[in-house]
C-alpha cells in the first residue's frame, strides 16, 4: 500500500509540473484573446505562413494590464521549437526595452511571457486580456498656467477602428481609477474623446489622431479643453517617459 501510494504521488507530481488542464488547453480562432485581437486572430489561424508552420508562439507583456502589444512568430523550415519560443521572447523583451520603461505606468513589474505555444495556452486564459490596455500619460495645465502630469493606463473595450465609439478607464499605476470617458471614432485616422477625471479636477472634451510613426511606436494623441478654458493632452500607447519628450504639458 505504502508503494502504491508514492507511486501516485510521483504520477500527479509529474503531472503537475507538466502543467495542469489550463496549460493543456487548444487555443480556438473564437477563444476571447483572439476576438481581442483580431489581426493576431486572422494572422494565427487564417494565413498561409501560419498554415505551414510546425511551431507558433505568441509573447505579451504581462500582468494583463500591460498588454499594448504582442509577438508572435512561425517558425521557418530551420527553426526548432526552441528557437521560435525564444525568438518570440527576446522580441518581446527588446520591444519592452525599445518603447521605453513603463514604471511610471504601472506599479507591477511588466515581463514577457509566452502565452500560447505549438497552439496550446501556456498560461490559464483567465490571465490574458479580453478588453483592451495600454499606458496613458496626461499633460493638463489649467486656465492659470498651473500645470498638472498623470502617468498611468487605461482599460477600454473598442478596437480604435472607424465607426467605433466606447468607454474608456483611466487607472493609477496602482489600480486606482481617476478618469472615466468615451471615445468615437468616425474616421480613419481621428477621432473624439471626453474625460471626467475627479480626482485630477478637470473634465475636458477633444479630438483623437492616430500616430503610425515608429517613434517610437504607433499611439493615439487627444488633445482638448475643459470649460474654463485649460488644456489637456491624453497619449494613449506610449509609456510615461516617450510620452513626457514627444509632447510634455501642453
Amino acid at each position: 500500500m505504502r508503494t502504491l501510494l508514492g507511486i501516485s504521488g510521483l504520477v500527479l507530481l509529474a503531472s503537475l509540473v507538466m502543467g495542469g488542464p489550463a496549460a493543456a488547453q487548444i487555443v480556438n480562432e473564437n477563444d476571447p484573446v483572439f476576438l481581442r485581437f483580431p489581426d493576431l486572430r486572422k494572422r494565427y489561424f487564417e494565413s498561409s505562413e501560419t498554415k505551414v508552420a510546425v511551431h507558433k508562439f505568441i509573447a505579451m507583456p504581462m500582468p494583463k494590464q500591460c498588454v499594448y502589444f504582442y509577438v508572435d512568430v512561425y517558425s521557418k523550415p530551420s527553426m526548432s521549437d526552441r528557437d521560435t519560443r525564444e525568438e518570440a521572447l527576446r522580441t518581446c523583451r527588446n520591444n519592452l526595452q525599445r518603447y521605453g520603461s513603463l514604471g511610471e505606468n504601472y506599479a507591477v513589474s511588466c515581463d514577457c511571457r509566452i502565452v500560447i505555444g505549438r497552439d496550446k495556452y501556456r498560461l490559464d486564459p483567465g490571465e490574458l486580456p479580453i478588453t483592451g490596455y495600454a499606458p496613458l500619460s496626461l499633460f493638463y495645465r489649467d486656465a492659470q498656467g498651473r500645470s498638472t502630469r498623470v502617468h498611468g493606463y487605461t482599460e477600454f473595450g473598442l478596437q480604435f477602428r472607424p465607426g467605433e465609439s466606447g468607454a474608456l478607464t483611466v487607472y493609477t499605476p496602482s489600480g486606482a481609477k481617476v478618469c472615466t470617458g468615451s471615445i468615437t471614432i468616425p474616421g480613419a485616422f481621428s477621432g473624439n474623446f471626453s474625460l471626467n477625471c475627479p480626482a485630477a479636477r478637470f473634465t475636458a472634451t477633444g479630438q483623437l489622431q492616430y500616430d503610425s510613426g515608429r517613434n517610437p511606436k504607433e499611439h493615439t494623441v487627444g488633445r482638448g479643453v475643459t470649460p474654463n478654458g485649460g488644456a489637456v493632452t491624453m497619449v494613449i500607447g506610449l509609456p510615461s517617459g516617450a510620452a513626457q519628450a514627444r509632447y510634455g504639458t501642453p
